[in-house]
């Protein structure tokens, strides 16, 4: 691991990220001290605080910026498709790929909000409750064109949020599938849920390649964790 001492600016801050949300992927937000984040980084505990002024700083910085860069995309991939199934669809590719490929401060949105407090927890669930509105919205719209006929739209846009989230927990890019394959299943599934039509394999794989490209550029040149299943 390259000491933060040796990078510029920005790419201290960016690793001191990578490392806080390893650690607090790996033992919990409450169990990990900013001592043992300096000394992955091999770096004095004074240093930290140069660049954020506390621990539950940090964690705000990485569930901040993972949720709105997961919702700029999927508002984008929405706003490209004309078709309301092929639109669920890219919400649900955008979900798996980035849960995937930055599974670390993408769950931690979910197992570690509970740590945050006053105004960053407020901007938070904000944010968590915009992502939901165009979920929802992409849901009414499909059934407001009559493709999609879920029971009820708001527990189906929960349950579609729910189970991509969980991808970031047990995917693997040696395992029985690939993220394409997943993302496709995961696809179906949601319109399953949705009562829409099924999506075809290649229009998946088209918006799983932009998805991938799009998430693997944004950690490049500003993600927190660019390092994918490490």
């Amino acid at each position: 691991m390259k000491a933060v001492g040796e990078a510029p600016e920005r790419e201290r801050a960016q690793e001191l990220l990578r490392v806080a949300a390893e650690l607090f992927f790996e033992k919990g937000y409450e169990s990990t001290t900013t001592r043992e984040i300096a000394e992955a980084l091999e770096i004095k505990s004074a240093s930290i605080y140069y660049h954020y002024e506390s621990k539950e700083q940090i964690l705000f910085e990485l569930i901040r910026s993972t949720m709105e860069q997961l919702t700029a995309a999927v508002r984008t991939a929405v706003d490209r498709e004309p078709d309301p199934e092929c639109r669920l669809a890219g919400v649900v590719v955008h979900h798996v790929v980035m849960h995937a490929l930055r599974p670390r401060e993408t769950t931690l949105g979910d197992t570690e909000l509970r740590s945050l407090t006053g105004e960053r927890r407020e901007q938070v669930l904000r944010l968590r409750d915009e992502y939901e509105s165009l979920v929802v919205k992409v849901l009414e719209d499909g059934a407001a064109a009559g493709l999609f006929h879920p029971l009820d739209v708001k527990l189906t846009a929960y349950a579609v949020i729910a189970q991509c989230t969980k991808v970031g927990i047990w995917f693997r890019d040696d395992g029985r599938l690939t993220l394409e394959e997943i993302a496709h299943v995961y696809a179906n599934l949601a319109l399953r849920l949705a009562g829409g039509n099924r999506i075809s394999r290649k229009v998946v794989a088209g918006l799983a390649e932009a998805a991938r490209a799009h998430h693997t550029e944004t950690a490049r040149n500003g993600g927190p964790d660019g390092t994918a299943n490490a």
